[in-house]
């Protein structure tokens, strides 16, 4: 299970809202299109957070993160892209997490969590006892902040799945 970012501006998310099958072929194009090329995540259109989105998530979700980064928000479609419908984040909601994202750091995140917490509560991947667990969620977690910041400069929005 992966979790994926997908940056479109307001017109295409209106796109998508109105046609998903549209949007389906539009973040297939999008990730083939970045396959081959190595984008800097500010200069990405598309982002995944692999297995570790669950994790990630998870810390969000105890510090009170004003806004769902990992699930989205707002469900376009009743149609699965994976493991459940896609949703999407709105150029606002792009923009107060790029606000939240900017004043937070993932030793902040992680500052009163221990990997056997995420262990209890069963997030996924089931690998919190290897010793460098959180450093590798780290490492997933830092390419969302500036991939949040440039959508909310651009003013788009970000549909958002786990497949």
């Amino acid at each position: 299970m992966n979790g994926n970012y997908l940056r479109v501006t307001t017109a295409q998310l209106a796109q998508a809202i109105g046609d998903p099958e549209w949007a389906v072929g539009f973040a297939e194009a999008v990730m083939d299109a970045e396959d081959d090329v190595q984008r800097r995540p500010f200069d990405a259109r598309y982002l995944t957070t692999h297995k570790a989105w669950h994790a990630i998530g998870f810390l969000l979700e105890q510090v009170g993160f004003p806004v769902d980064i990992v699930y989205g928000e707002q469900t376009f479609t009743d149609e699965d892209w994976g493991y459940e419908p896609p949703k999407y984040l709105d150029a606002e909601q792009v923009q107060l997490a790029a606000d939240a994202l900017a004043k937070i750091s993932f030793n902040d995140l992680v500052e009163d969590t221990d990997p056997a917490d995420l262990t209890r509560a069963e997030i996924y991947p089931q690998m919190w006892d290897e010793p460098d667990a959180l450093v590798w969620v780290q490492s997933w977690f830092q390419p969302i902040v500036p991939f949040f910041k440039a959508a909310a400069r651009y003013g788009e929005a970000i549909i958002v799945w786990i497949d």
